[in-house]
């Protein structure tokens, strides 16, 4: 692992429903056993709610409050209102990662391993020049990119460790 002044940031992208959660989920851990830290910010293009409701932070947002925080020994969240938020604001909150996963992101110019599932679509969408790798069930090799078995997770974390040893 190197030391590193910032986390390496990489994207898992792809169409919505093309299973980026599925294989986020699948890295981490795997990472983890390797010995990185690694943490992940995900996109939602649509506004979410931050909150569950019942809980007492979910009734003092709708009581009025802009933001709210949660925190115990260990741990904290925090759901805040404000006019736009990035995720580089949000990976200041991680600084201690050696990695952070970027779940969405696919028209940043985040290095990034983009799945691709048949039922979902055929093609690559993120810009030819941040993929890293394609993770597909589609039989088929993209010109130029390196294309892995979506279900070949031992590739996928090689293709990454390659890179992320690389930077």
């Amino acid at each position: 692992m190197k030391n590193r002044e910032k986390p390496l940031l990489i994207a898992i992208s792809g169409i919505k429903n093309s299973g980026k959660t599925t294989l986020i989920t699948k890295l981490i851990p795997r990472l983890v056993n390797l010995g990185y830290k690694v943490a992940t910010i995900k996109h939602d293009g649509h506004d979410f709610e931050g909150d569950v409701e019942g809980t007492d932070s979910y009734r003092h947002k709708e009581a009025g409050a802009y933001g709210t925080a949660v925190f115990s020994k260990t741990k904290f969240m925090m759901v805040k209102e404000q006019d736009e938020v990035s995720e580089k604001e949000l990976v200041s909150y991680f600084k201690e990662a050696d990695i952070i996963l970027l779940e969405g992101f696919k028209y940043s110019n985040y290095p990034k391993v983009e799945v691709i599932r048949k039922e979902i679509s055929r093609d690559y969408v993120c810009k030819k020049e941040t993929l890293i790798a394609i993770a597909t069930d589609l039989f088929c090799k993209f010109e130029g990119i390196k294309t892995i078995n979506i279900n070949d997770v031992d590739e996928i974390i090689e293709v990454l460790l390659k890179y992320i040893n690389s930077n």
